[in-house]
């Protein structure tokens, strides 16, 4: 098993639609992926107040579903949204981190720890 740090940054520059933070690598016949993201901070950079959504993108439910995790019609200018107060995030192979926003820019930070494991004789 493999364990590698990485931390990501997006801005998001679009209102309305899913924008994708982070995205989990897809399993291979050789290397299954997983994902825990330990910090998940949304940063309000514009001049104005909007709403804020936090989704989970779950690939391996047979709708796809995406699922609200966070949500605030008030994400005051200049403040920030921590998605990970209560907890880490799991993802597992495929699985996606998406912000929707209605005022922009916006910016996003993750900080996350990406685990391989190599599937032997599977």
């Amino acid at each position: 098993m493999a364990i590698e740090y990485k931390n990501k940054v997006v801005s998001v520059t679009s209102t309305g639609t899913d924008e994708t933070v982070y995205t989990c690598p897809t399993t291979t016949s050789l290397i299954k992926y997983q994902a825990i993201i330990k910090t998940l901070t949304i940063f309000n950079t514009t001049g104005g107040a909007g709403t804020l959504y936090i989704r989970f993108f779950d690939s391996s439910a047979s709708s796809t579903d995406t699922i609200r995790i966070f949500g605030t019609s008030d994400f005051a200018a200049g403040t920030t949204v921590n998605a990970t107060d209560m907890g880490p995030l799991v993802l597992e192979s495929a699985d996606a981190l998406k912000i929707q926003a209605d005022v922009q820019p916006i910016r996003a930070y993750a900080s996350i720890m990406e685990i391989s494991d190599e599937l032997r004789g599977v």
